[in-house]
């Protein structure tokens, strides 16, 4: 954790030092047309930095920063109607792209809004700036009404926290801030960038942060350990995360797939996996610590290839947090990068052959029964997606099922809710859209879910993107009640039992989305929802299907 300030003369008063204590106006704070102001420079030095994106929903004191976008066309202002939708949009854009984009929130209230999906984001390892407009310098002690803590809102969620408090500071927290989410593994950084030093002239030369590659070394020794005991025959696990789920490393998992005393489980929520066109299929881990832990401690080994000591999601009486046996737990690759050559270099001791990537026969869906179920339209996306697209995962109903058959699809990119805040994945599938233009985006949606940051749709009919999000009407939560049905609760009030379902009345999602602009279908039957998702698939812009399901 980072945070960094520099104090300024304040009076007593509240107003700047050396100003009469006097009823009088705020000092002008309009767009500046003469020098460079604070905003032009901070602007032009992300720009120059790589960040061209600003997922934005500005208030009064981010006023001279609008003023300087508009004067720094170099990064592209994109308006959402809540800030969840920023943070959301930031975290889907830097896993597609792998380039941060900033997020423009307006005080302390603004950014709490942010700090779900800034939860999940720091969960994926996405880089994010975070521009957090605040008071005058000279204001902040008077404690007016939208005064608060930012710094103790933004800790959690950042890796770096910044304070501008003169022109000089503003120069250093924003040199190193954006050095630092420009770094390998860089995490999210938030700048609290007063309003007077927005547009306070500023005459500091560009600054332009570039990344500096890292050298992921690898532990030849414990390389050498696993593959003793799998050429030993000894019951090995390879657990993949991070990278080792990107194609290139992929590639290299092949080559175990002969070995059948080896399995290649993918970590539960990976940032973003690859999956179809003949990569193997890779399913997820179960984090239930009652089927988790002694799934584990069936191995001899378990070895770590980008991925993180297995925790179990919810905590279980009789069962560890941490599952499995760590004296078989090997790490082999603990960053976010390396997995390819850990993979291939394992592979390569073992004297595996390189495998070649054979695409399997098209997924189908030509189901007898017309009956429209979670697996059923799982098979209608799976045998209709088109090659390259990215599909945002979030609600368990259609994303579970999906899961199970990704493989047969054609080669396609997810992302999934990596921390557990719902409300990620629409922001997520609009920030993907943006990053990816050419590619068409995909979300798998659950209705309870949906609604924490629907007003995506709006955004995504303003700037015309090549989504589709299917939801899943079921009009309950499915997940709380598996929840309550695992842990033994039979609920019987009716009171009670309403906080599970999302009935009376039913949300009227094709209406609501052609309220923010986006063309929606409602599908009952297998082939509505065949008609329809092709009919996306081959038009461009964003759509909305509700898959009405029982």
């Amino acid at each position: 954790m980072t945070t960094l300030s520099a104090a300024s003369d304040h009076s007593e008063s509240g107003m700047p030092a050396g100003k009469p204590c006097t009823m009088q106006a705020s000092p002008p704070t309009g767009t500046q047309t003469g020098p460079q102001t604070g905003s032009h420079w901070m602007l032009r030095s992300a720009a120059a930095s790589g960040l061209t994106v600003c997922f934005a929903n500005p208030g009064t004191t981010e006023l001279p920063f609008v003023a300087g976008m508009d004067a720094v066309p170099d990064v592209r202002p994109i308006l959402t109607m809540f800030e969840g939708v920023c943070s959301g949009a930031a975290d889907g854009y830097y896993r597609i792209s792998g380039k941060p984009a900033m997020t423009l929130t307006h005080l302390g209230p603004g950014f709490a809004n942010a700090i779900a999906n800034l939860h999940n984001a720091r969960r994926a390892g996405s880089a994010i700036y975070n521009v957090i407009g605040e008071h005058m310098s000279w204001h902040i002690e008077a404690d007016p009404p939208l005064n608060s803590d930012i710094e103790s809102l933004a800790r959690p969620v950042s890796a770096g926290v910044y304070r501008a408090d003169s022109v000089a500071s503003l120069a250093s927290v924003t040199r190193q801030s954006l050095d630092n989410v420009v770094a390998p593994g860089g995490g999210i950084h938030s700048l609290i960038l007063p309003m007077d030093l927005q547009a306070a002239p500023m005459d500091a030369p560009l600054h332009a942060a570039v990344a500096k590659p890292i050298d992921a070394p690898m532990d030849g020794a414990a390389i050498d350990r696993v593959a003793a005991g799998i050429a030993a025959g000894k019951r090995t696990l390879l657990l993949l995360g991070a990278d080792a789920l990107h194609e290139a490393a992929l590639i290299e998992a092949l080559r175990f797939r002969s070995l059948g005393h080896v399995d290649i489980v993918g970590e539960t929520f990976p940032a973003r996996s690859e999956h179809g066109g003949g990569l193997p299929a890779i399913r997820r881990f179960n984090p239930s610590a009652e089927q988790a832990h002694p799934y584990l401690l069936g191995f001899d080994c378990v070895a770590l290839i980008g991925a993180k000591r297995p925790v179990a999601f919810f905590g279980a009486p009789g069962y560890p947090s941490f599952l499995g046996d760590p004296a078989r737990t090997v790490p082999l690759c603990g960053g976010s990068e390396g997995a390819r050559g850990v993979l291939r270099a394992l592979a390569e001791t073992l004297r595996l052959p390189v495998q070649s990537v054979q695409a399997p026969p098209p997924a189908q869906d030509h189901d007898r029964d017309n009956t429209l179920t979670a697996e059923s339209a799982a098979r209608v996306v799976a045998a209709h997606l088109p090659a390259n697209a990215i599909v945002s995962a979030e609600g368990q109903t259609l994303a579970f099922p999906f899961n199970a058959i990704a493989a047969e699809a054609q080669r396609h990119s997810t992302i999934v809710l990596t921390g557990g805040a719902i409300g990620q994945g629409i922001p997520a599938a609009f920030g993907a859209a943006i990053a990816a233009p050419d590619r068409k985006v995909i979300g798998l949606q659950s209705d309870g879910s949906a609604l924490y940051t629907i007003q995506t749709l709006w955004s995504m009919a303003r700037e015309g993107v090549d989504a589709t999000i299917l939801i899943a009407s079921n009009r309950r939560y499915n997940i709380l009640i598996n929840e309550m049905r695992r842990n033994g609760y039979d609920l019987v009030s009716p009171a009670v039992t309403d906080l599970l379902h999302l009935s009376r009345p039913d949300i009227d999602w094709v209406h609501l989305a052609r309220g923010f602009g986006v063309n929606a279908d409602r599908v009952e039957t297998v082939a509505e929802l065949r008609a329809s998702f092709r009919r996306a698939m081959a038009e461009p812009g964003p759509k909305l299907i509700e898959v009405v399901l029982p």
